[in-house]
């Protein structure tokens, strides 16, 4: 698959760089995706691979050469999950320049050691009415969670 990215110099008003994404790479963002949206460890990944090469092995043994070369180790799912993370990030803040009116919600919950873990929610409208609803963020907070320290965590996360 090709994706084309209109990149602008000072000499010609745009050049058009073709960048090759292989079936592989493709196949690993998918994997780490699900891995991430299940709540999975980073080492499925390396299961996952076995599996598939124990599959391709029964099923067509003349591509399981195809399988062996997909990338799906515990630290490539960790940097595909943390790419994931920061296009979805991007995503959000760039819908979120268009709202005309937002919210923000707040729900706290404690962790297995007491630490609060407050999310924050962002709720956002445009003029042609598109609503966004969307977790934003989570914040552990050690010690006091009053009003103020509250405050001053959704303050600093969104500076």
């Amino acid at each position: 698959m090709c994706v084309y990215v209109r990149a602008r110099t000072a000499k010609s008003d745009a050049c058009w760089l073709a960048l090759k994404m292989s079936a592989h790479a493709k196949t690993s963002y998918v994997i780490s995706h699900k891995i991430a949206r299940n709540s999975k460890p980073f080492s499925d990944g390396e299961f996952i691979k076995e599996r598939l090469l124990d599959s391709a092995e029964l099923i067509c043994p003349e591509e399981k050469e195809a399988f062996e070369n997909m990338p799906l180790s515990r630290r490539t799912v960790m940097r595909r999950i943390g790419g994931i993370e920061r296009n979805l990030e991007l995503q959000l803040q760039h819908r979120a320049v268009n709202f005309d009116f937002f919210s923000l919600a707040l729900d706290e919950s404690c962790d297995v050691r007491d630490t609060a873990q407050p999310l924050i929610f962002v709720h956002g409208t445009t003029t042609d009415f598109k609503i966004t609803e969307e977790l934003a963020a989570t914040q552990s907070m050690k010690g006091t969670t009053t009003d103020n320290d509250l405050f001053t965590e959704v303050w600093t996360r969104w500076d």
